[in-house]
């Protein structure tokens, strides 16, 4: 290799809630298949546990994974402690269903709890956080004669973990998380074409502060829903089902449609994932079922008796969601077992998504990664 960072959360008080009904699919809306892929790394006992908050993307038609933390050797709930990763694996991506990974390097630090921002030169891996600290670095991970290459690019003016973020135009936002430690909804953004001008701090997105929430570019705009904050500092412990667009233009936000299900109950997406979908629209799974995380936030739910409960209790968001950018609409694609995950990756080859990894449960991960066909 070759070198040239609790669990999951949205709003319980405050504000308006901009609420559309979840429309079931009807006959103009797309078809699809789940497909569960197979093989993943071995090289790593402790990895082929699965992971969760990792590093994701394509790279030259190859599925990319690297970093992540699990709980390998004694559950959570036994006091047990987070082991955070540093390799750096591929796959190549075909119509089949097979993975065969091959280990290509190192990450800088053992880490996870990042974003990653697929661009045409490489992965652009933002902040996240090590078992020691977290982090403002930055780097772009590309594929170079079978080697991971990693190259420096400007730092984050303060540590950032738990945030998202996506690439509109030539400008990379991250959005929310934990800012020098703190809970936050600001913004910050790095022109890739001045990056020698660094990170600008934007307009910090309305309401409560955000961390672990969804965001996607689509259409020329960003657009951000969920996440929670946990009690501190004379805060109360909040969590966001709401979400708003961006106009880089007039750098103002929008409120815009919260998730809902087919019976028009809102979904928090906090700790799922977001992706463009097309032209006009994106694709939202998984996120923490918002009152039973409220609670756990809160200290209703606390301890053992909370981390014990069947992976069903928990009630992780099933719903695979498309949000429609011109109707400010929400449909229903259907009810997946496989998108359940909280702190999963989500990337895409430009023809499916790949649902990489994640928790099913606070502490337990899986090593699944399933393939979403919309046709």
């Amino acid at each position: 290799m070759k070198v040239k960072d609790f669990s999951f959360s949205a709003m319980l008080v405050g504000g308006m809630f901009l609420l559309g009904a979840c429309h079931p699919t009807a006959s103009n809306t797309p078809t699809l298949s789940v497909d569960k892929m197979h093989g993943f790394p071995e090289e790593d006992s402790c990895f082929l546990k699965g992971v969760s908050a990792l590093y994701a993307g394509v790279l030259d038609g190859q599925l990319v994974m690297a970093g992540g933390c699990n709980f390998p050797h004694v559950p959570v709930a036994d006091g047990g402690k987070k082991v955070y990763y540093d390799g750096i694996y591929v796959a190549s991506l075909s119509d089949g269903t097979a993975l065969q990974w091959q280990e290509i390097g190192l990450l800088p630090e053992a880490s996870a709890y990042g974003v990653t921002i697929p661009t045409k030169k490489g992965l652009i891996c933002v902040g996240g956080n090590t078992a020691n600290r977290s982090l403002s670095e930055v780097f772009i991970l590309s594929l170079q004669g079978g080697e991971a290459v990693m190259n420096t690019l400007p730092s984050l003016p303060v540590t950032i973990d738990n945030m998202a973020g996506a690439l509109l135009e030539d400008v990379i936002y991250i959005v929310g998380g934990n800012v020098d430690g703190v809970p936050s909804s600001t913004m910050y953004s790095l022109n890739l074409n001045a990056m020698d001008k660094g990170w600008k701090q934007e307009a910090s997105v309305p309401g409560n502060p955000r961390v672990q929430p969804v965001c996607a570019a689509q259409g020329g705009k960003l657009y951000v829903w969920g996440g929670f904050s946990t009690a501190g500092e004379g805060r109360e412990a909040t969590l966001s089902v709401d979400g708003y667009v961006y106009t880089p233009a007039s750098k103002e936000w929008k409120l815009v449609a919260t998730p809902v299900d087919e019976t028009g109950t809102p979904v928090s997406l906090g700790g799922g994932v977001a992706l463009p979908m097309g032209e006009d629209a994106i694709l939202c799974a998984g996120g923490v079922n918002k009152d039973i995380f409220l609670q756990a936030l809160q200290g209703i739910h606390k301890g053992k008796e909370y981390l014990t409960r069947p992976v069903e209790w928990y009630q992780f968001n099933r719903k695979l969601l498309k949000y429609d950018i011109q109707k400010d609409r929400w449909t229903c694609l259907g009810d997946y077992e496989q998108g359940a995950r909280a702190g999963a990756a989500m990337v895409s080859d430009g023809s499916s998504y790949y649902i990489i990894n994640g928790e099913l449960k606070p502490g337990i991960r899986t090593k699944d990664i399933n393939r979403i066909k919309i046709k």
